[in-house]
This record gives structure tokens, C-alpha cells and sequence, in this order.
């Protein structure tokens, strides 16, 4: 097997397929990237975890045909510390050592026979949509923060509801105290579908999408979903089980309504969290902020070992007065995924959670809700 490629094709191609490989396995073949080349046609890549994989079919000179699986740590690593120019990867069929050359610089490594590699699964596919990267980016962006990184209890929370309604795409996140509500219309009309997609892909995915409109296919299958890029595939696995009746809880009827100046409202919770910052803090230990509503005003406060901090921002208050205490971080992460000027923020008592919505009624395309922490002082 051999081909040639510049340095930038190849890091290119690895910097995508890397992100679906085995960290630690206790099988050796699942911490390596396949290898597939056909001469004179193209060279496959594939990396697979079992809960995602990625299969890149780059159009490179391939000169022989072969197959081989790269441990990818050393690989990935080889190619980034290579000179600027071509690539050359040439595999002896007899003893499985690749040489990786560019320029006067030459590695020899050993790979592994590729038989053992386990293939993307095979799709049959039950429905279709298109879609924009830059689109799926900003709804990803704004849900990943929401969702449960290691819940025993209830898997679903590890992942993310995808479901479609009437031609339109909500996004669920929820990790049992807080939820994420976001809504886009799709161009194909698709009547009803739901799916929940494991958390740990949406996080590499993130890191893979584009901010332009760049056009991507979503296929799902019966226990797989696959999303179709220009030059490669993302296979992953879907997550079994029921999500949170999310409806009824956005449906809330809140009596208390603020408007609010965004980054005033989240640069005075950045300066709350510097006395704060409880992220070595067990959860019972965790110093809560304290916002007192009413009077046209967000009066910002709290208490902590490291010190004191009063703060205050201006808003349009209706509906009464209120004193309630949050997870400061968790605020913060709401009005960071909020990406208007000014937003909609709605209360009800002190042990109901709080809402934050766009404030443009016919957009309307996203809801943040977060339970408050009991106040001791």
C-alpha cells in the first residue's frame, strides 16, 4: 500500500477521524485508524468506538492498494511534527511497517492487519433531512452545556432529543436540574421523528461543523443515526429509552416577567463568580447567587468563604417582587446560549425554576429553564 498526499490533506483528514477513536480499549485494533486504499482511485479512513465512527473517503494519489490500522495517537502525532510539504505513507505488506516520510524526515512504525477492524454500521434508512452546519453548530452550542455527562440513573439524560414535528426541529437537553429547549424549522417536510443522540458525539461533532451553510444530510436508521458530510460520514449510535415530558414544563404559567441588557446580566454574574467558584465544591457545599427581583432591577449578591459581593443591573420588572437563588455557572451558561441584546427572563416562587426565552415572539427559538437552590441566609 502507498500513497501521497501534502501535509495539509492529511492533517486535515486526521484531525476529523481521530475524534472517533478509542482513547483506552481493552482492544489494541480500537485505538488504531483503518487504512484503505485502492490504486489509482482513493484511500478510506475509518476510526470507530463503537458509539461513533467516521469514515473519510479521500480522493489522494494512490500509487498501490492495501489496507493497514495505525495506532492513531503515534500517527496523528508523526504527521503534525512533519515538515510542511508531500507525504508519503508506504506500507510493507510482508511485515505491516509504514513508512511516513516527508522531505528528509522518515518514521518507520509497525501497524496492525486490519481484518479485526470493526466497519460503520450499516444504515437502512427510515427517513432523511438536510440541513446547514452552521445552523446544527449554534443549536449544539447552545444545548451541550445542558446535558448530563455520566447519569446512571437515567441514560437519556447523557444525550440529546432530536425530535421533528409539523416540518420542525426541536433539540432537548436536560441534566435533571436545568432544560434546553431549541426549535428550527426544516426546508423538508418530515411529519414526525424522535432520536436521542449520545452527548460525548454531539461534543465531537460540535468541534467538526462549520459556521457557514454548508449542507449536511441526517439519516436515521433503526438503532443508528448517520450524518453525511461533502468528504466523510459520522455514524453514531442511538440512545434507547424515554426523554423528559419536556413540553409541560416549558408550558409554565409565570407570573413574574423581566427584561433585561444580556452581557450587563452576565458580566455582573462573571464578577459574582469570582468570589464564588465552587467547581471543587461537593454539591451541598456549593455557595448559591442571590438575585432579589422588583423596582426595575436584578439586585446581584452573595456570600462565601473567599468574600462579600452586591451587585445590580437595571430591568423592566412586572408581576411582583421575588427573592430566589440559582447556581451561578448554571445562569451564566443560559445567557451565554442566549444570543439576542436583551432577554425575556420569567419567575413564578422562590422553589420554581426560572425561564429564559427570546424575546422575539415569532422566532421564539429557544427556552432555558433552571430550579433554584435553597437559600440559608
Amino acid at each position: 500500500m502507498e500513497f501521497t498526499c501534502t501535509k495539509t490533506e492529511l492533517s486535515d483528514i486526521l484531525n476529523i477521524v481521530q475524534k472517533a477513536v478509542s482513547v483506552k480499549s481493552v482492544l489494541p485494533i480500537m485505538e488504531c485508524i483503518k487504512i484503505d486504499c485502492t490504486a489509482g482511485v482513493n484511500a478510506v479512513f475509518t476510526s470507530n468506538n463503537n458509539e461513533l465512527s467516521i469514515r473519510y473517503d479521500a480522493a489522494l494519489n494512490v500509487t498501490e492498494g492495501g489496507c493497514i490500522a495505525l495506532a492513531s495517537k503515534i500517527f496523528c502525532d508523526i504527521v503534525r511534527k512533519l515538515p510542511d510539504g508531500i507525504i508519503t505513507v508506504k506500507v510493507n505488506e510482508e511485515n505491516n511497517v509504514t513508512k511516513i516520510k516527508s522531505g528528509i524526515s522518515e518514521f518507520n512504525i509497525t501497524g496492525v492487519i486490519a481484518r479485526e477492524f470493526p466497519d460503520p454500521p450499516e444504515i437502512n434508512e427510515k427517513l432523511s433531512f438536510k440541513f446547514s452546519e452552521g445552523k446544527l453548530k449554534n443549536i449544539l452550542k447552545k444545548v451541550i452545556p445542558f446535558m448530563s455527562v455520566n447519569e446512571g440513573k437515567r441514560p437519556v439524560l447523557n444525550g440529546a432529543l432530536f425530535e421533528i414535528k409539523n416540518g420542525k426541529l426541536t433539540v432537548v437537553a436536560s441534566d435533571g436540574h436545568r432544560l434546553a429547549v431549541v426549535n428550527e424549522q426544516l426546508e423538508d417536510k418530515i411529519e414526525s421523528a424522535k432520536f436521542i443522540i449520545p452527548g460525548s458525539t454531539l461534543r465531537e461533532l460540535v468541534k467538526i461543523l462549520k459556521d457557514d451553510d454548508s449542507e449536511i444530510r441526517i439519516v436515521l436508521a433503526d438503532r443508528h443515526v448517520l450524518i453525511e458530510f461533502e468528504h466523510y460520514n459520522l455514524y453514531t449510535r442511538i440512545i434507547e429509552g424515554d426523554f423528559l415530558k419536556y413540553e409541560a414544563i416549558i408550558a409554565a404559567n409565570n407570573t413574574i416577567r423581566i427584561e433585561a441588557d444580556t452581557n450587563e446580566l452576565r458580566n455582573a454574574l462573571e464578577r459574582a463568580m469570582l468570589i464564588i467558584n465552587d467547581d471543587d465544591a461537593t454539591p451541598d457545599k456549593r455557595m448559591p447567587v442571590r438575585l432579589t427581583i422588583g423596582y426595575d432591577k436584578i439586585e446581584i449578591s452573595s456570600m462565601t468563604p473567599k468574600g462579600k459581593i452586591n451587585d445590580a443591573v437595571s430591568a423592566k420588572v412586572e408581576g411582583g417582587s421575588l427573592v430566589i437563588g440559582f447556581n451561578c455557572r448554571f445562569l451564566l451558561e443560559a445567557l451565554s446560549a442566549c444570543d439576542e441584546e436583551r432577554v425575556l427572563i420569567e419567575f413564578s416562587t422562590p422553589n420554581s425554576g426560572v425561564f429564559m426565552r427570546s424575546l422575539d415572539k415569532e422566532k421564539n427559538n429557544y427556552v432555558f429553564m433552571i430550579l433554584p437552590v435553597r437559600l440559608y441566609n
